[in-house]
């Protein structure tokens, strides 16, 4: 894939904080899974020539750093397309590679141990956030917990962001979620807190 601008002389890092501004003061919901108006994604998917492409530049726009697993998870990428992705970005000089996420005791196949950043605008914090996701999402407990918190925050949207935990546990039995109901409640409380609600006890 080769794109060029029009302007060659105006830096990619231009290009990239301008998208992070959009991104993150932009129309997007608290939920931290790309969720951007469309007029934004139809016009990196132009600009990308790929669909893909565009929802993860815009991922990381918002989030900084990413894993090519928490492309799969977060974008619902193939592992394929999530290696495709990185490579065409690095290409451009879109992202570098920042660190390689230690590898638990238990080898899992699937995630690319390896965070990867905007080039210049990648923070020590940006880092540190997708290395945690990235050990939580290799969790199915945690991927359930997130799938019910995401419910609540779709239901919520444009209303007041606040929930009872009590709420959330009968969310978690009604979606028959095959894990111990507590376990997933807790998670999900901490993931709706995480993205601004106020959980009632």
């Amino acid at each position: 894939m080769e794109i060029r601008s029009r302007r060659d002389s105006v830096p990619i890092y231009y290009i990239i904080r301008a998208f992070q501004i959009i991104m993150r003061y932009g129309s997007i919901n608290s939920g931290g899974t790309l969720n951007a108006d469309r007029r934004i994604l139809s016009a990196c998917e132009r600009i990308f020539k790929s669909e893909a492409v565009g929802q993860a530049f815009l991922y990381l726009c918002r989030h900084g750093a990413a894993t090519g697993w928490l492309l799969q998870v977060q974008l619902g990428q193939p592992m394929a397309t999530a290696h495709r992705v990185i490579r065409d970005l690095r290409a451009l000089g879109i992202v570098e590679p920042i660190l390689k996420v230690p590898q638990r005791r238990v080898k899992r196949s699937g995630p690319m141990p390896r965070v990867w950043g905007l080039v210049g605008h990648c923070s020590d914090e940006e880092v540190a956030r997708a290395v945690t996701l990235h050990y939580r999402t290799l969790s199915p407990k945690y991927r359930a917990a997130e799938k019910v918190a995401q419910t609540i925050l779709d239901e919520y949207r444009g209303k007041l962001p606040e929930v009872n935990y009590r709420d959330i546990m009968l969310r978690v039995k009604e979606m028959k979620i095959p894990f111990n109901s507590p376990d997933i409640t807790n998670l999900a409380a901490q993931y709706l807190h995480d993205n601004g609600f106020k959980v009632w006890r």
